[in-house]
């Protein structure tokens, strides 16, 4: 029998920075990029915190949302 997992991507989490680690993707085309990557390497479940491009606080705006939901469901 085939065995099943779960692969759950987190690419911000809710605390790190550009400045801690330069690798932190926090535009939302920088975040798109990194699922779409994690998801072509076989996760299938994505924990997304949106961040504010500017200036890379956590972002609660539906706009931010929705630009990155659009983005990993094509």
């Amino acid at each position: 029998m085939p065995s099943k997992f779960i692969l759950n991507f987190a690419p911000t989490g809710l605390i790190p920075t550009k400045e801690m680690n330069a690798a932190v993707p926090i535009a939302p085309s920088e975040i798109i990029e990194q699922v779409l990557e994690a998801a072509e390497r076989g996760a299938n479940m994505v924990h997304l915190h949106a961040r504010d491009p500017e200036s890379g606080r956590p972002a609660y705006a539906k706009e931010y949302y929705s630009e990155i939901i659009s983005g990993v469901g094509r």
